[in-house]
């Protein structure tokens, strides 16, 4: 057990969480104090932080960094930064400077190597010269489904298997969800500038019931779906058909994703995912056929017993599919998985592995002509690494760039949805949460109406 005393500092919080990159949560203890360092305090595998007594938080996390990276001889590549959101700081930098000069400032800042720093860069660059607008004029709206027809090892969402009885029970009280909300922003002028169907699996429901739905929304916030950035998840292939795409098309929505996770049969069953690598090709021509604009593909590195030839084969695959937007996860293990559940510490294997598959996607998907748009971290990602997303220029998701800018009012709908208000004169995001439970979400239906007023104040 390594003890770490952080002098004048009053809240230990962000020293922990650098310190948890490094060590086990039960391999070390940061501790706030004030003073010298006293004798006794300091025995084996005792350290004293700060001496000097500075206020800069981040002068102190330099130098904790750089002595845990002495003591576990590791040297996380995005250096001091810990947060979920590694392109804020940035983009903070760019407005006094340019990107390439924020390149500079970022690695003497925070201690990031060059492929991270070079990395934000690229996608500061890319949101500078395609993202326009003043993010707060307008909202978003997150409609959350919860069912999946399995659960996958690693997740830890608000996805349930239920039978499709209870499906249309669930649906019936989110309709009515979705047009009390409607009809208060109608009331207060808000406008909206994206709508995002996620889970779970939207396309769980049946073809009728999606058809509802986007009804049920087109009418309750008066938009046409074809005028706006409207993205339904048709994730796992299994529950694509001909006739689910058909029915989205007609109602005038224009991306849809089709998450993979692999390309490779036997990682897709120890996942437990019902589908095949063919089931997904079949997912992609049957969305071609139908015409959608944009279809989103997500792949996560660092699944169980994938190398990186596995991880480059369906990256591969992927950019020959044609998918104008690729977002690549680094596995996160969070509390509530399966993963977790049998090792607790999976997350801290196969970091060497992992950076090389990011390594290559970035290689892979650049030679492609994808440029990445948008960035976020997790906590117990292997290697307290990234995920990122690509884009086929111009073929970027703004709901994904403005959820990680923290600067937009989201909508949150349904079983499992947060959605935050954003106060600009505060540059503050007040989080209104539903339940994530499906069952309860009914039970407690006039609870969950009644925070909708909240987002009105």
């Amino acid at each position: 057990m390594y003890r770490i005393y952080i002098n004048n500092i009053d809240d230990d919080y962000h020293y922990m969480e650098l310190a948890r990159v490094f060590l086990p949560d039960d391999g070390f203890e940061t501790i706030a104090y004030s003073g010298k360092p006293v004798a006794h305090l300091l025995g084996k595998d005792s350290f004293f932080v700060n001496g000097k007594g500075s206020e800069d938080r981040e002068e102190i996390k330099r130098e904790l960094y750089r002595l845990l990276s002495d003591i576990t001889g590791m040297r996380p590549p995005w250096g001091t930064l810990t947060g979920v959101r590694p392109l804020k700081p940035a983009l903070e930098i760019c407005r006094e400077s340019s990107v390439q000069e924020m390149e500079r400032i970022i690695k003497e800042r925070y201690l990031l190597n060059d492929a991270k720093a070079s990395l934000l860069a690229d996608i500061a660059d890319y949101q500078l010269s395609h993202v326009t607008g003043i993010p707060w004029e307008k909202a978003s709206v997150y409609i959350g489904i919860p069912f999946c027809p399995t659960r996958c090892a690693y997740c830890s969402f608000a996805s349930n298997v239920a039978p499709a009885e209870e499906h249309e029970a669930y649906l019936e009280n989110l309709l009515r969800e979705i047009s009390y909300a409607g009809d208060l922003a109608r009331e207060s002028g808000t406008k909206l500038e994206s709508i995002y169907i996620g889970g779970g699996t939207p396309t769980t429901l049946g073809s009728g019931q999606l058809e509802r739905l986007i009804n049920k929304v087109s009418e309750s916030y008066r938009i046409d779906p074809a005028g706006l950035e409207f993205t339904v998840e048709a994730g796992r292939p299994d529950t694509i058909t001909k006739e689910k795409l058909d029915t989205l098309k007609r109602l005038g929505i224009s991306r849809i994703s089709i998450n993979p996770q692999s390309m490779k049969d036997k990682t897709l069953k120890l996942i437990g995912r019902d589908h095949s690598a063919e089931d997904i090709r079949n997912g992609f021509r049957i969305a071609r056929e139908t015409g959608f604009d944009v279809i989103n593909a997500d792949l996560i590195a660092g699944l169980p017993e994938e190398c990186v030839s596995d991880f480059e084969a369906s990256l591969s695959e992927m950019i020959g599919l044609g998918a104008e937007n690729i977002t690549i996860h680094t596995l996160s293990v969070k509390k509530g998985s399966r993963l977790k559940d049998n090792d607790p510490e999976y997350y801290r294997h196969n970091a060497g592995t992992v950076s090389d598959m990011l390594d290559l996607s970035r290689e892979m998907l650049s030679s492609a002509g994808y440029r990445p748009y948008y960035i976020y971290r997790q906590k117990h990602q292997i290697g307290a690494l990234e995920n990122a997303g690509w884009c086929l220029p111009g073929k970027h998701s703004i709901y994904n760039i403005r959820i990680m800018e923290d600067k937009q009012t989201v909508i949150g709908l349904g079983a499992g949805a947060v959605g935050k208000v954003y106060h600009p004169a505060e540059d503050r995001l007040e989080r209104i949460a539903n339940v994530s439970n499906y069952r309860i979400y009914s039970e407690r239906f006039d609870e969950m109406l009644s925070r909708k007023n909240e987002y009105y104040k």
